[in-house]
């Protein structure tokens, strides 16, 4: 019998072993629904707001089912789900962008970037799940 549980849960665990999320074109992700943004000054462009972040989360099976919040400068700015993406308009400066995700089945997991960003300056950023399991908020640009 533990033989027959140990296999099944190697293959479970193989089955797994591919499950890598993949990225998502701008043309591709669907915008985050008004629901799930929190601040929505973000998403409104101005003339003081001239530099953007744009932020996209892969697509697939493996970490579908959790939720993963933005924040910037540890304000929560929006949960973003597989396959959509944002872009937030801020003024130029140094800021703090953290992800998070946690509750339910979903592992508590933090990750965070310090960027900077000129005048018209535009920054890509991914939120990817590689087979390993680690969560990633990774700079594309």
């Amino acid at each position: 019998m533990r033989n027959v549980v140990a296999l099944t849960f190697a293959a479970a665990l193989f089955s797994l072993a591919g499950c890598s999320t993949v990225p998502v074109t701008e043309a591709q992700a669907k915008p985050i629904p008004s629901e799930r943004v929190y601040l929505p000054q973000y998403l409104q462009k101005s003339a003081e707001r001239s530099a953007t972040i744009y932020i996209s989360r892969d697509k697939g099976y493996f970490g579908s089912g959790c939720s993963h919040d933005i924040s910037l400068n540890n304000e929560k700015v929006m949960a973003i789900r597989q396959g959509e993406a944002a872009t937030l308009h801020v003024v130029p400066g140094a800021y703090f962008l953290k992800l998070e995700t946690g509750g339910g089945l979903c592992p508590n997991i933090s990750t965070s970037q310090n960027l900077t960003l000129g005048a018209g300056e535009r920054q890509v950023y991914r939120v990817l799940l590689p087979s390993d399991g680690n969560l990633r908020l990774t700079r594309d640009q």
